[in-house]
């Protein structure tokens, strides 16, 4: 039985929904928000992710080993054109009881007849203070 996708009117509706179910380890959510095809996730220290199904195989193993996330997300920077829109965020990352780890993302979606959707996804851990994750 194939999932009914919701249709994504913008690129930042897309993005709201991406980071709940990031934050409530959602594999289903994730699954629609993601196009079809050849689409590439770079987590962390990983390599690319290459293809639908696989990009989902990594969410659903992160969320089976971690526990519930609370994301702070940023919108740093954002591009739209022809079709194509670039957002870069700074994400805040908590699991409680510890320091927030700080990641900067590079989301990339599409739009297509049906809306919009997430074609890529690369993240990497800051590895210095809160302040210094800001564009100058």
């Amino acid at each position: 039985m194939k999932t009914t996708r919701p249709v994504f009117k913008t690129p930042d509706e897309v993005e709201a929904v991406y980071y709940e179910a990031f934050m409530h380890g959602d594999k289903n959510i994730m699954t629609v928000l993601w196009a079809d095809g050849d689409v590439i996730c770079i987590h962390p220290g990983s390599g690319a992710i290459v293809g639908h199904d696989a990009v989902i195989r990594s969410w659903s193993h992160i969320f089976s080993n971690t526990r519930q996330a609370e994301i702070k997300f940023t919108v740093m920077k954002k591009t739209m054109a022809d079709g194509l829109a670039v957002h870069l965020v700074a994400e805040e990352i908590s699991t409680g009881g510890g320091a927030a780890s700080i990641v900067l993302a590079t989301n990339v979606y599409q739009q297509y007849d049906t809306g919009w959707l997430m074609i890529e996804h690369h993240a990497s851990l800051v590895q210095v203070t809160r302040r210094e994750h800001t564009l100058q």
